[in-house]
Formats: structure tokens, C-alpha cells, sequence
């Protein structure tokens, strides 16, 4: 097997469908995109913070986790820099890189963990971070030189760790190196691991991501069998849902370098049946704390507990994007849509919240203490039933100087980029267009580009202008929200092949006006004797600043079409993408786009609801 000297020559590490293509957001999009871009990514003081906790070893002290911060963010930041080309973020992404690579030991390690407590609580965890943090600047880094060095040390982090784990003497089973969810945190290192293999060739990394493989990612069940089985993730004897959808990335990394067909057909499975079983009308999972636990049936259930982790939106987000990419189904577009303009878009902090009221909470000896703490760009969870944003910071750990974090604060700008990096994605012959929001793209290096205007929070009318010379396929999702879809080219009513979920134009293009009919219509769901709206691919919710109390049942009656009649209004109480007036057997009630609602968590009063009780 061929070992590269040369770093400058490596292999093509994709292998799918569609790949991302330049394009400019604008509206909604570019709003999510920049958001954590502006409030956290360019911070170079955070970065330092994060990047000392390896010279401190500060997770030693209690098992802790802030060793993920670094490589979380620095994965999100890279991502996030795909989609602006912001310089001044690629500065301060190259100038933290540079410390960190200053914290690796001499045996290679790159540990907030101490040698003597190594290889136990999150230690594993958070030395896949530090790769996959690395991997991610790889893939951005503009200098030869640096980006041979990052393999050099990524090389020695791997070689420390397959020293200490796996089989054979004086080995630790890799699920023997952490005491929580069965080993699943330390075994979703695969993936950084296969893709060192494809930077490399070297075959004692494929060699170990076989081991990790074989393991099954948990000493308490075999996860990619029980997929196989068609076994709901609920089901199973661990069902952290963050760290299970993260194996099965590896999984699918694993797959694309061996192409054994069990491994693809065990992650796309398990990507049904979470979607299936699991996924919320928001986009997210987990009504019990972080766990999956059947959210798709308990979702209308009121509870009074913290639910729905921003960290699984964004893993899910990150899944359906790689399958995206790889099987060009249009499905995968839907979820992503469906996450990231509710579920993630509603964790962001975009109205600057003190989180004040944001329990976090550490163990001081045998007392379990909640911390005053610092604000921070994403929150932590998300509602669906009566019940408030802000109630605690997931994964919260404290630093130093008076600082502290948490793990969803560093996973969202992963999520906001994938909204702008699964908007349009380029193919061999054309475009793919999956969210319809406004933007300029272009192809096949500026020969072939469209510029798209919509806004789906007032109507279902797109258009886009293409400029093209020569034949180009460009594919119109069709999504899964909207009962209709026509499509005209030049004011001519077009026809068009269906394939995998778009409609597929196939033709010659000089200067055309596209435009797209959809039904953005607000609808009525119904489940568990409740009821919930939507309008295109947005959730609505009540929010309590709102007159009336939203703990009361209410009665809609939608026409023959499901659709429920709504009355456009100006929103006085804050600021919204929408704002509807819908009428019920006793009286009006207001409602908003899910992702405005209820981000005033500093207040007393900040209820919302998307599940209302059926009178």
C-alpha cells in the first residue's frame, strides 16, 4: 500500500454525488451563518483560553470535557470560513493552530489529561476534537509547509493513542477507556482516524479504525448490528444520542474507504430509523434530557425538564449533510432545512441574553453548585411545550479568569455553516439547489450562475436568474413540505424529470428567468391531541409576550387542504421573521416563526409553545 512522503501529493478524499459550490447568502441564510462568525469565531482570547487547557491538563482535575472546545469550534470556524472566505477569521483559525501545535508532547500527546489519568472519563473524547480540529484547518490551510506539519503531528497524537488502546498486552479496550455511555465518546474516534488514513495511506490507521469497527462503538450492544436489525436507537441499552450519531459518522467514513456495502447500508438505516422514530418537528431529538427516547411519539408530551440538545441538532445536521453529499437524496436536504431554520436557529442567542437565569452546574465535593456564568452565543436547549429557552448550559465547564463554556456554545457554528454550505451544491454536469433562500452561486469555475430570490417566511414565489453558455443540469428540490411544485422557464410552463426528490432541468442556457410555484401555505398538525402549525418550512409557535395564555386548548379548523387561514401582522413584542393571527372557535390567537420565539430568556416571563392542546 502506497505510504506518501510528500504530503503536498495526496489522495482525492471525496467521493460523492455533489460538493460544495461558491455561493453568496443572502436574507435568513447569511443572518444564521454570520451570526457565530461575528460573535464568537473571530475572538482570539477565547481561542488562547481554550487552547491553555492543554497545558494545564485542566480536565484531569474531575473527568471533565474542555478539551473538546478547541477542536469543536475550530471544526465549526473552518466550516464557517467554506462559506465567507473571511480573512480575518482565517487569521485568527491560522493563529490558534499555531499555539495549539505548540502543546504537543514529546511521546505525541495532546491531552487536557494528565499521563498518570489518561485514557479514562473524556480523554479520548477530546483527543478526537484536537484531530478532527486539525483535519478540518487541513482542508482550508494555505500553506504547504504548515499543513505537512499538521500531518506530522496528527501522525504522533495517533500514534500515542494506538500505543495505548485496542487488543493485546498492555492494551485498553477502546470502550474500556471512558465509564460513561458504554464507551460510545471514545470510540467515535474513528473518524478522525479514517480520515488521517486517506491524508496518509498508512495502513496501521485504517488498521485501527478496523479494530474501533469490529467493537462495535459500545461495550453494551454492537450499534451498526442493531441497525442492520432495523432496531430503533431508542431501544438500545445506551441511547445518548450525540455520541451514537457520531460513531455512525466515522462509520460512513469507514465506508467510503473499504466499500463494504454493510457499513453504508448499517448508517443509512440508522439514519431512517432515527428519523423515523426520534426527530421532532423542530429537527432535533431527545424530550428526556439528551437521549433518544422515541421523541417523534413523546414530543407532544409537557415536561418539565431540560430536552432537545443543541449538540445532537448539529450532529444531525452534520450526518444528513455527509449523505447528502454522497447519495445526492433529497431527503437529507429536508432534515437539514427543517434543523437548521428551526431547531439550531432558535438556539441561537441573537438578542445578546445574559443567560443569568441559565442553570450550570458543577460538583464541589458531594454538592452539586450552580454557577454564575458568562453569556454565550448558542443555548443549550430547546422546547416544545410550554416551557422557557435558557434553563441550562449543556456541557458546562468552568475555565479560568472567571471564564467558562459549554460544548453546545462551541458545536452551533458547525450547524449555521452547513446552512449555508448545503444551499446549493455543485455536480459534475450542474447545480442543485436545496434551500430556497436568496444567494448567488456559481459552477464549472463562473461558466454556469444563478442568482435566487425568495423569502418563504411571505410566499412560496422563487425565481432565479441563470447565466449559462451551454447545457447544464440544475435540480430544484421538491421538498417535503409543499404539496405543489411548477416550475416555468421564461414564462413557459417546464417539464422536468424527477430524480432522487428535485426536478431536474436538463438543457441549453444563455440568459434564463426560472421561476418556482411552492406552497408555503400555514398547515395543521395534529398528534396525541395536539396541535402544532407550520408554514413552508417553518414551525410556529406561541410565545407568552403574546396575549393570551398559551396553556389553554385551543380549536383551529383547517380547510379541505389542511391549510389554516392566517393573517399577516406587524410584531410589536419583538422581533420576528413572522407574525400571524389565526382564528379558533374562541378567538384570535397570535403566533411566530419557532426561531424568534421566546429569546428574551433574561426575563421572567418567556414561555413559548409549538404543541397547544386540542379544546
Amino acid at each position: 500500500m502506497k505510504t506518501y512522503a510528500n504530503f503536498s501529493d495526496l489522495p482525492d478524499r471525496t467521493a460523492s454525488l455533489l460538493r460544495p459550490t461558491d455561493v453568496r447568502l443572502h436574507g435568513i441564510a447569511e443572518a444564521i451563518v454570520r451570526f457565530p462568525e461575528q460573535k464568537q469565531l473571530l475572538d482570539d482570547e477565547t481561542w488562547a483560553l481554550f487552547v491553555n487547557q492543554f497545558r494545564l491538563h485542566s480536565d484531569a482535575q474531575d473527568e471533565g470535557w474542555r478539551g473538546e472546545y478547541w477542536g469543536k469550534m475550530m471544526r465549526g470556524g473552518c466550516m464557517t470560513y467554506a462559506v465567507t472566505k473571511n480573512e480575518k477569521l482565517y487569521r485568527s483559525l491560522l493563529l490558534t493552530v499555531k499555539d495549539l501545535l505548540t502543546v504537543q508532547e514529546e511521546f505525541g500527546r495532546i491531552s487536557t489529561y494528565t499521563a498518570d489519568k489518561e485514557f479514562c472519563g473524556w480523554d479520548m473524547w477530546c483527543r478526537k476534537y484536537v484531530m478532527l480540529g486539525l483535519e478540518y484547518f487541513y482542508d482550508i490551510c494555505k500553506n504547504q509547509a504548515l499543513k505537512r506539519k499538521i500531518v506530522n503531528v496528527l501522525r504522533k497524537q495517533a500514534d500515542a493513542i494506538v500505543k495505548r488502546v485496542g487488543n493485546g498486552k498492555n492494551k485498553i479496550p477502546v470502550t474500556q477507556t471512558s465509564g460513561f455511555w458504554g464507551g460510545m465518546n471514545s470510540s467515535s474516534i474513528l473518524e478522525p482516524f479514517v480520515k488521517l488514513y486517506n491524508l496518509t495511506q498508512i495502513p496501521k490507521y485504517l488498521n485501527f479504525s478496523k479494530y474501533l469497527v469490529k467493537t462495535g462503538f459500545c461495550k453494551d450492544i454492537n450499534l451498526w448490528k442493531a441497525a442492520l436489525q432495523n432496531r430503533p436507537p431508542y431501544t438500545y441499552p445506551q441511547t445518548k444520542a450525540y455520541e451514537m450519531m457520531s460513531c455512525f459518522e466515522g462509520l460512513l467514513e469507514y465506508y467510503l474507504v473499504t466499500k463494504e456495502e454493510k457499513y453504508l447500508d448499517a448508517v443509512l438505516r440508522f439514519g431512517e430509523l432515527v428519523a423515523e422514530t426520534d426527530i421532532t418537528i423542530i429537527g432535533c431529538a431527545g424530550c428526556s434530557d439528551e437521549l433518544f427516547d422515541h421523541s417523534a411519539e413523546k414530543q407532544t408530551e409537557r415536561v418539565d425538564i431540560h430536552m432537545q440538545e443543541t449538540c445532537v441538532t448539529v450532529t444531525w445536521m452534520k450526518f444528513n449533510y455527509r449523505l447528502l453529499l454522497l447519495t445526492g437524496e433529497s431527503r437529507y436536504a429536508d432534515r437539514i432545512e427543517r434543523s437548521a431554520l428551526n431547531a439550531l436557529a432558535g438556539a441561537m442567542n441573537t438578542r445578546d441574553q445574559t443567560m443569568t437565569r441559565s442553570e450550570a452546574c458543577v460538583w464541589e465535593g458531594n454538592k452539586l453548585v450552580v454557577d454564575k456564568h458568562e453569556s454565550y452565543p448558542f443555548d443549550s436547549y430547546s422546547p416544545l411545550t410550554v416551557n422557557r429557552r435558557g434553563r441550562r448550559v449543556g456541557g458546562y465547564k468552568r475555565l479560568q479568569n472567571g471564564r467558562s463554556y459549554g460544548c453546545c456554545a462551541c458545536i452551533g457554528s458547525a450547524g449555521t455553516a452547513i446552512t449555508g454550505l448545503f444551499s446549493v451544491l455543485e455536480s459534475d454536469g450542474g447545480v442543485y439547489v436545496n434551500l430556497y433562500n436568496a444567494c448567488r452561486f456559481t459552477a464549472d469555475g463562473g461558466k454556469f450562475e444563478g442568482e435566487l430570490s425568495a423569502n418563504l417566511c411571505r410566499s412560496g414565489n422563487v425565481k432565479i436568474r441563470i447565466r449559462g453558455n451551454g447545457k447544464y443540469r440544475l435540480g430544484l428540490r421538491i421538498p417535503a413540505w409543499s404539496e405543489t411544485f411548477d416550475v416555468c422557464v421564461d414564462g413557459v410552463k417546464a417539464e422536468f424529470l424527477r430524480e432522487r426528490g428535485y426536478a431536474v432541468l436538463d438543457r441549453e442556457w444563455s440568459e434564463n428567468v426560472v421561476t418556482v410555484k411552492l406552497d408555503a401555505k400555514v398547515k395543521l398538525h395534529e398528534q396525541n391531541g395536539k396541535i402544532a402549525l407550520t408554514k413552508g418550512p417553518f414551525v410556529l409557535a406561541r410565545d407568552s409576550a403574546f396575549f393570551g395564555d398559551i396553556s389553554l386548548p385551543v380549536h383551529i379548523v383547517p380547510n379541505a387542504k389542511n391549510e389554516v387561514v392566517a393573517e399577516t401582522v406587524q410584531n410589536m413584542n419583538f422581533p420576528s421573521e413572522i407574525a400571524l393571527r389565526i382564528p379558533t372557535e374562541n378567538g384570535r390567537i397570535t403566533v411566530c416563526d419557532y426561531a424568534s420565539a421566546g429569546k428574551n430568556y433574561d426575563d421572567e416571563t418567556c414561555d413559548i409553545t409549538v404543541w397547544m392542546p386540542e379544546q
